[in-house]
């Protein structure tokens, strides 16, 4: 659905209008249950919302940030430590203890494939390696990202539409899930809140089913043998 249809869905839900349940009210909720749902996609689904970014290496520099779109997890990073290298992969540490002085990052750890390696820190990459020098682009980085935020409820392009190159859409699957997690959020936030109807309360059992269903998106590498001939497998023993 458009964020038109969203927006008159919600309110269809809650029984409000343009004037009791703003558009900029609307977005607020959006926003932030688009994200919950979107976390959850990626525990099921390790492939939704994934995508490469590139990043400079800067001379003598080890520390990194997230970008603040970056979802709870990331895929793999890659690093290259010279310009004509190729990339090759880091090695997780998800716990370093050890010293973090140059001399001894640089004794223990170099630029060759399979000898570097990064833990995660503060919501930033901490590389260990070798000397870095500045290489534009030498970095990248495979992360899940939640999808873009709804600029706002206009519009007729579908929610599903990924906005850029760069960026995502929500999944068409959730979009009703999606206004009616924001109406169950604002039925529950009014002064007297408002009873939850049978469909309000089977909310998270139908969120179930969709999680599951976006577990598996590819069957094709299911290998089904061909049955044995019948003179390999005793012809049901009568032979025998």
């Amino acid at each position: 659905m458009t964020g038109t249809q969203l927006a008159a869905i919600i309110r269809q839900k809650t029984k409000t209008n343009a004037t009791t349940f703003t558009d900029a009210e609307i977005l607020l909720y959006v926003n932030a249950f688009k994200d919950e749902i979107a976390s959850l996609i990626v525990e099921r689904n390790n492939g939704m919302f994934l995508i490469p970014a590139t990043f400079d290496l800067v001379a003598d520099q080890r520390e990194y940030g997230l970008g603040d779109d970056t979802l709870n997890r990331i895929q793999k990073l890659e690093i290259k430590f010279a310009s004509g290298d190729s990339r090759f992969p880091s090695t997780n540490i998800k716990d370093y203890s050890r010293s973090e002085s140059e001399s001894e990052i640089i004794q223990n750890f170099n630029n060759n494939e399979g000898g570097f390696a990064h833990t995660i820190r503060r919501r930033a990459l901490f590389i260990l390696s070798g000397t870095i020098i500045a290489v534009t682009d030498g970095g990248r980085l495979w992360a899940h990202i939640y999808p873009a935020d709804l600029a706002n409820l206009t519009g007729s392009t579908d929610l599903s539409i990924d906005p850029t190159t760069t960026s995502f859409g929500f999944p068409r699957q959730f979009h009703e899930l999606l206004a009616r997690r924001v109406g169950i959020e604002y039925k529950g936030s009014q002064p007297k809140p408002i009873k939850l109807n049978a469909f309000d309360l089977n909310y998270e059992k139908d969120l179930e089913k969709q999680l599951n269903a976006v577990a598996h998106v590819d069957n094709s590498q299911e290998i089904i043998a061909d049955e044995l001939p019948s003179e390999d497998t005793g012809n049901d023993g009568f032979d025998y």
